[in-house]
Formats: C-alpha cells, structure tokens, sequence
C-alpha cells in the first residue's frame, strides 16, 4: 500500500475504532485486506460502522496501485451490495466520484475476464436446478410476471431489425464447429411431441405454418428426408442429398 494523505486517514480511522466498544450495526473488516496478504488476527481485524466500512474501501482504493488497486475496485464495487445480513451504507457520492469509479472498474473487469471460460461452461443443469427453474416460472405466471404478447413483439422486432458484425458471425461460426448438424433424433421428436400434448393451437397457428413452409422443397439422402429453402439446395444437392421425400414402405 501506498503511504500517502489517504492512509494517514485510514489507519487514523481503524485506530480509533480499535480503542472504542460500539453499540448497535458494525461490519467486521481486515485492516490489511486479504488480498493484500493481511491475516484473519484479532491483531488485523477492526470493528466498523457501516459508514466507516464504506469510506475505508473508499480509501483503500487512492491507497493502491496496479493489481492491488484492481482488487480494491471490486471490493468498493461489493460496498454498494445489499443483502438481508448486511445493512449497507449508501452514502451520497458526487456523479463525477461515481462515474469515475465504475468506467474504471468496468474496464478492469473486461481485463480481468477477457478469455476465461464461463464456469459452467460444458456443464449439464441438474435435476435440482431444472426444478427451481420450473417452480420459480409457474411463480411468475401465477404473479402475473410473465412477457405481455406486444413486449414479445418489440423485442422479437428489435432482434431482427440488428446486424450481427463478421466477427460476432466469426464466433458463432467457430462455436457451432464440430457439432452435429442435421435431422431431429427420433427421441427428439418424442419428447417435443409429448411437450406439446394438450395444447390447444391457435387459429392462426395453421396459417404460421403454411408460411413457416412455404417455398421449401423436399430432399433425401440415406433414407433420411428434410425440407430446405430454394437458396440452399444446391448445397446439399452437392452434399448428395437427393430431390423429392424419402421411400415409404407402403403397406
């Protein structure tokens, strides 16, 4: 840490709380942070206001540089967390304070993150997720909580009215690499079919249908049959694939 007018401050403040005994909300708080290699001794930890606890954090971070000034970044971003255990201090900091600190910690953060793989990357949901998703959509419908048709409508305009860059499609491109392409497995179709059992479709639902299909021309190959659109074809023609539907064994 840096010895400057701001540790003077800081260390004045965590003094002063280690010679006192106060009543009421306190947050406990590492003198020398962690991160910084300061240990978890009643010789380093201090007793806070939440007020105290917010400037200090404050301080910490005009007391840093380089990768330690990184971590208390995101330590007076947490600052600014509530929660039911803890009763934040959400002092009135200037917009220009403000607007300084988070441009600073968001581009930090964008380094900090930049080519980590997401933590649940390749890994299945369990059974226990699936369920408290489940339970916690059957909640918002039964709140009310649920996209209205016209909210649907504008955000399904606003996607399709955006252009995606040759980079996003560079990226879309080599995260589809590799992975199998082609007709429904008969499983499936089992599992969207017993999905939709019960459901009543809409009168328009045959006309969306009609349009959904309308212009594709049936192929084969392998006994196995799709449609495609007219733009396509001749690359799945030059794949092998076959005009007209697949054999049926007639009985």
């Amino acid at each position: 840490m840096l010895i400057n007018k701001y540790s003077k401050i800081y260390f004045a403040i965590t003094a002063n709380a280690k010679s006192r005994i106060v009543q009421g909300y306190t947050e406990h708080h590492h003198i020398i942070p962690e991160s910084l290699g300061g240990p978890t001794t009643a010789e380093n930890m201090v007793h806070l206001t939440a007020r105290e606890h917010f400037i200090c954090h404050w301080l910490l971070v005009k007391m840093t540089e380089g990768k330690d000034r990184s971590d208390m970044l995101y330590a007076l971003n947490g600052m600014r967390a509530e929660n039911k255990y803890q009763q934040r201090y959400n002092t009135k900091i200037t917009a220009r304070v403000y607007e300084k600190y988070r441009i600073e910690f968001a581009e930090n953060h964008s380094k900090r993150m930049k080519g980590r793989p997401a933590k649940n990357k390749g890994i299945p949901m369990s059974d226990d997720q699936k369920q408290l998703l489940r339970e916690k959509a059957k909640a918002n419908h039964a709140n009310g909580k649920v996209y209205s048709k016209e909210s649907q409508e504008k955000r399904i305009a606003k996607v399709l009215g955006q252009k995606r860059t040759d980079e996003t499609k560079r990226l879309m491109s080599l995260a589809s690499k590799g992975k199998p392409k082609g007709p429904m497995k008969e499983e499936q179709k089992l599992k969207t079919s017993n999905t939709m059992l019960g459901h009543k479709k809409t009168a328009s639902h045959a006309a969306n249908v009609a349009n959904a299909v309308k212009g594709n021309i049936s192929i084969n190959k392998d006994n196995i049959e799709k449609k495609v659109k007219k733009d396509t074809l001749q690359s799945y023609l030059d794949q092998g694939w076959q005009l007209g539907g697949r054999k049926r064994n007639l009985v």
